[in-house]
Parts: C-alpha cells; sequence; structure tokens
C-alpha cells in the first residue's frame, strides 16, 4: 500500500514539474497575429498541453495542471481572487468534461495510442467539442463578470470574427499540436519508450547505423546494385 502511494505521489510531483514548465513556455510560443490593432492567438497551445499531460498521467495530471496554471495566471495576468477562480474554470472546465466524456465511452483504455484507435471520437470530443465549449464557458463568464482590459476581449467582448478565430485557434491547436506534444513528452519522460519508438516508428537509418558497418556497407552494395541493373542488362 505505502509502495503504490509513493508512486502516485511520484507521478503527481512529475506531472506538476511537466506543467508547470511546458505550461508557460507553450505559452510563450504560441502563434499570434494582429488584427485590427488587436492580438489574438492563431493556436493556444497550452490546451495541446493539457491533453498531452492528460494521456501520459490520466487523473494524475488533473491537480499538477489546476496548480500549474493557477501560478502561470498570477504572475502573467494581474487578476482579484473571484477572477483568478473563474478564469481558471473556463481554461480547465472543458478539457476535463472532455476528457471524462472520452473515458466513459472508450473505457478503460482511452489514453493508449491517441493517434490509432477511436480517432473519431478523440478528434470530435477533444478536437471539437473541448475547444467550443471553452469558448462557450468564457463567453458566459464574460456576461456576467468584469476582467480587465487586457484579456477582456477572449471573453466575448469583441465582434464575431475575433470568437470565430478564437475557436479556430483552440480547435487547431487541439488537433495538430496535441500530438506534437505528446510525443516529445512521453520521450522525455520514458527513455525506453524513447529508444522504442526510435526504433519501431520512425525513419530506418537510425536503427540500420546499429547494425554496424560491415551491415551498413551491405546494404549500400546491395542497394546500388539493384539500381544499376536494368543498365546491366
Amino acid at each position: 500500500m505505502l509502495d503504490k502511494i509513493n508512486i502516485n505521489i511520484k507521478k503527481t510531483l512529475l506531472a506538476f514539474i511537466i506543467c508547470l514548465v511546458a505550461i508557460p513556455l507553450a505559452r510563450f510560443i504560441s502563434p499570434q497575429t494582429i488584427i485590427d490593432g488587436n492580438l489574438i492567438y492563431i493556436a493556444w497551445l497550452p490546451i495541446s498541453v493539457m491533453f498531452s499531460v492528460i494521456f501520459i498521467f490520466g487523473r494524475y495530471a488533473i491537480a499538477p495542471l489546476i496548480l500549474a496554471f493557477a501560478i502561470t495566471n498570477s504572475f502573467l495576468i494581474k487578476l482579484t481572487l473571484p477572477q483568478a477562480f473563474i478564469l481558471l474554470f473556463c481554461q480547465l472546465f472543458a478539457v476535463f468534461v472532455s476528457c471524462a466524456i472520452l473515458r466513459l465511452l472508450v473505457g478503460k483504455r482511452w489514453r493508449c495510442g491517441p493517434t490509432a484507435k477511436h480517432m473519431g471520437a478523440r478528434i470530435f470530443w477533444g478536437g471539437f467539442f473541448a475547444p467550443v465549449l471553452l469558448k462557450i464557458t468564457m463567453y458566459l463568464a464574460g456576461q456576467y463578470f468584469a476582467f480587465p482590459l487586457a484579456i477582456t476581449s477572449y471573453f466575448g467582448s469583441m465582434p464575431l470574427i475575433y470568437t470565430v478565430i478564437d475557436i479556430q485557434s483552440l480547435i487547431s491547436a487541439a488537433l495538430i499540436f496535441t500530438t506534437f506534444l505528446y510525443y516529445p513528452m512521453r520521450m522525455i519522460i520514458s527513455p525506453h519508450y524513447a529508444r522504442r519508438f526510435w526504433r519501431q516508428e520512425s525513419f530506418p537509418l537510425p536503427a540500420l547505423l546499429l547494425l554496424g558497418p560491415a551491415k551498413l556497407m551491405l546494404f549500400a552494395t546491395t542497394s546500388t546494385a539493384v539500381r544499376l541493373l536494368p543498365f546491366l542488362s
């Protein structure tokens, strides 16, 4: 029992460290553009980090994500305590709900192979439902609560075109960049998985180099002979 508790604590601490580094970094490198003098995101990468961390750690990522987002928001935005809680809720609620729905629909192995099985469910609930629900919660929060001018545009106070672009930025991040972040994170956490990934999934040349110079020379000679065979016949 104590060993299981220690393992769970280690998983939670590791997830917290990763979230504390990855969330501010993802926010910093998220592509942005300016439209009519307003700065908007083209892809909001923290949502990709959320899905990636949950796919890796499961329920052990919930508390680390809450703490990491709370710390990041406190450093980047000056908010009162109610505003901070509302913003935190808007950022996390949609992702948690979509993952819970996936868990109910797919079963216990809903996190296994995010690009292999049950892609339709993952694309709909993670790539469309979660971004739209996130934007809806932010819009509703903006209708009943006041926020600083620096972030008020994200709560539905701008024209409709900005809301559409915001939703598109969330969808593109969830659909495209979740995979790009999931695999590097998992390889950093588990060197064993990194070796297996490169051997099975990546370009075969690195694996070929591990065979030794003799086999590499044999491979090169055979390939050259096959290419020259039509000219010699």
